[in-house]
């Protein structure tokens, strides 16, 4: 049993984790003893369902790097943007942590939240593949090279940087010698410290309002399907910017009304501008 320090509660944390580096297991044990939200894939897979998402689309992506065909579909800008609506909506209710799923990229700029990255020596990682699995060492090197592989074209693909840069993380911990207790410990010194803490209350209101504006993001772009070109959504403790360019003059009024009917908007102000589609001769350009 880990030792808590008399705190029940924790910042949000983010682990990012190789295969084989006891990564899931630390995670897993923060969790039990805080009685905290876990973000995996499965749990994932249940907030996309709430979204309407297919869970073959959740699949074709999580942690994944995209087939050639992936690269020329429209589902890349919807991936991210419920991917980000999950993590948002998870991490502003605090006590959770969020495992992979580029956590460490979507909450970079927010001060109060501990980014933690799990990493192990190739060989640490192929003797624990090999026991998990009950594979011979070539395979549980081939199985880590894929991961590896599939991770990173994930967050490149996503995301635009490489994971394993030591400045997306606040904490790193090298688990070839240390037990999933252990690197859980330390962790937690960090979680409890006074200068983390003392970012929460800052933080806390910056995660509401990220997770408004996917929210309206959402009821505009995904649910009432409205056309808007560039619709970008500001929230600054409830109060709500719009901009953007429509086509038709109706929807910007209607941009106004979706927005004001989100629960936690306190006022709208409607920055989006009709510019109607220049025709020549009858044709649209």
């Amino acid at each position: 049993m880990l030792y808590m320090g008399g705190r029940c509660k924790m910042p949000v944390i983010t682990i990012s984790r190789q295969l084989g580096s006891l990564g899931t297991e630390i995670a897993k044990l923060l969790c039990k003893n805080f009685h905290c939200k876990y973000l995996d894939k499965e749990s994932l897979e249940e907030v996309f369902a709430g979204y309407g998402i297919p869970k073959e689309n959740v699949e074709r992506y999580d942690e994944k790097k995209p087939g050639i065909w992936d690269i020329f579909k429209t589902d890349k800008a919807r991936y991210l943007h419920f991917l980000k609506s999950a993590i948002f909506e998870f991490s502003r209710k605090g006590n959770c942590i969020i495992l992979g799923r580029g956590g460490q990229v979507v909450l970079k700029d927010l001060r109060g939240v501990l980014h933690v990255r799990i990493a192990a020596s190739m060989e640490s990682r192929v003797q624990r593949i090999m026991k998990r699995f009950e594979c011979d060492e070539r395979h549980a090197a081939r199985i880590i090279e894929h991961n590896d592989s599939e991770r990173a074209g994930f967050h490149k693909f996503f995301f635009d940087c490489n994971w394993e840069e030591i400045s997306l993380y606040d904490l790193v911990i090298n688990t070839t010698s240390l037990s999933s207790e252990a690197a859980a410990r330390l962790i937690l010194d960090v979680a409890n410290g006074a200068e983390l803490m003392a970012r929460q209350k800052e933080t806390n209101l910056k995660l509401e309002d990220l997770s408004l504006e996917h929210r309206i993001k959402t009821e505009i772009i995904y649910k009432e399907k409205v056309s808007i070109q560039f619709l970008e959504v500001a929230a600054d403790n409830g109060v709500v910017t719009l901009s953007g360019i429509a086509a038709d003059n109706d929807d910007v009024a209607r941009c106004e009304q979706l927005a004001a009917a989100i629960d936690d908007v306190k006022s709208v102000r409607n920055e989006i501008y009709f510019k109607p589609v220049a025709t020549t001769y009858g044709l649209h350009y």
